[in-house]
């Protein structure tokens, strides 16, 4: 047993020295988006932020956009049938700024559309912009978000720019699951294989996607993609089949986001995101679980059972500091940098075990969920 117990530590130490060199090569290959002042001649962008029940975050997000440093921007807001303040505060936004914001409302949903699809169907037409910014009312920007993800997109020839965020947590939850749960997506998804051309990975935030215009049109814009549920996935994968220059890159610089206030809320916004994000595959979410929970949780779980031996018998203490205690470290160490690149508290790298078993249990739940062969959908 206690040889058992030692070679399991020995490869989950491989595992995570494994990921900590694929991190460590990670952030020297992902372009970063740093803050930049807008280009001398600015081309008209368009922003657009579909929104559904978001009274919480709404007004927040409008004073982002509003406050962009940018001299040549529309902002387009297009409601999905909002049973909440959503629509008072934005007709009190598009009253107040008629020049900057528009305010739209959706049509009823026609059958085979996803809700957000439709309704930045149905807005893109109005957009005046050379280039298309693709945003949520969870976000919240600097003032310079948009001068540098155009000046970025311009300086290197994209058709495509999507970005990833700075992580906002306020409740204890949020703090506990939300940085596992990026940092897994990040590590399963990595950014550099997905900016390879050829490469088959794909990847997209559609808190914050910038397409030329001309790219969106010609890959189909939203119809083309309308009954996908992560259509920033979609929409990054339509680009590199048709040869556009698409980047995924670090964004935490110029802009950040709050996914969810809740446990209920992680719950079911990070199950329905694992659900899609491996294409309703029973076996692949399975073993992401299992993966989870082998080199998370359960070598902490494991350590009394091995230390229990190594105190009744002394000479068993090497194993114990050999094998185990310099892995926990590790595993603890990696935990506490990836909550730093989010932005994260870093103290709460801490609770690391304790979020692996509950995004175990989540991955576990969406699992379950493929192979009862149930939509998940999104609001």
């Amino acid at each position: 047993m206690d040889n058992f117990l030692a070679l399991f530590y020995l490869l989950t130490g491989a595992v995570w020295l494994y990921r900590s060199y694929r991190a460590i090569r990670a952030l020297q290959e992902i372009p970063q988006v740093l803050p930049a002042p807008p280009l001398t001649n600015a081309p008209l962008v368009s922003i657009l932020v579909p929104v559904k029940n978001e009274e919480v975050n709404l007004e927040e997000c409008l004073r982002c956009l509003l406050g962009q440093d940018y001299p040549s921007k529309e902002i387009i807001v297009i409601n999905d049938h909002s049973t909440d303040r959503t629509g008072q505060i934005l007709s009190e936004y598009a009253r107040l700024y008629p020049k900057e914001v528009r305010a739209v409302n959706a049509p009823d949903l026609p059958s085979g559309w996803t809700g957000k699809n439709w309704a930045l169907s149905y807005g893109t037409p109005l957009a005046q912009g050379k280039w298309l910014l693709f945003t949520d009312a969870d976000t919240r920007h600097e003032s310079c978000s948009v001068s540098s993800a155009v000046s970025h997109s311009e300086s290197k020839d994209l058709d495509l720019l999507t970005l990833s965020p700075r992580c906002l947590v306020h409740g204890f939850w949020e703090k506990v699951l939300q940085p596992i749960a990026m940092g897994f997506l990040g590590l399963w998804f990595p950014f550099a294989k997905v900016n390879r051309p050829d490469s088959r990975i794909t990847f997209g935030n559609g808190q914050y996607l910038l397409i030329r215009k001309t790219a969106y049109e010609r890959i189909g814009g939203h119809s083309r993609v309308r009954e996908a549920f992560l259509e920033d996935f979609a929409l990054v994968k339509e680009a590199k089949k048709a040869r556009f220059r698409a980047e995924v890159a670090i964004g935490t610089k110029v802009y950040a986001t709050r996914m969810y206030r809740s446990f209920s809320g992680i719950w079911l916004g990070w199950r329905r995101i694992f659900f899609h994000a491996f294409e309703k595959n029973p076996f692949f979410l399975s073993l992401r679980a299992l993966e989870v929970f082998a080199f998370s949780f359960l070598p902490f779980f494991l350590f009394p059972f091995f230390t229990q031996p190594a105190f009744a018998r002394p000479e068993h203490f090497g194993k114990l500091w050999g094998a185990s205690f310099p892995i926990l470290a590790l595993i603890l160490l990696t935990a506490w940098k990836s909550h730093g690149i989010l932005s994260a508290p870093r103290a709460y790298a801490l609770l690391h075990p304790f979020a692996g078993f509950v995004l175990a249990s989540i991955l576990t739940d969406a699992a379950w969920a493929a192979i009862r062969k149930k939509e998940l959908k999104w609001r």
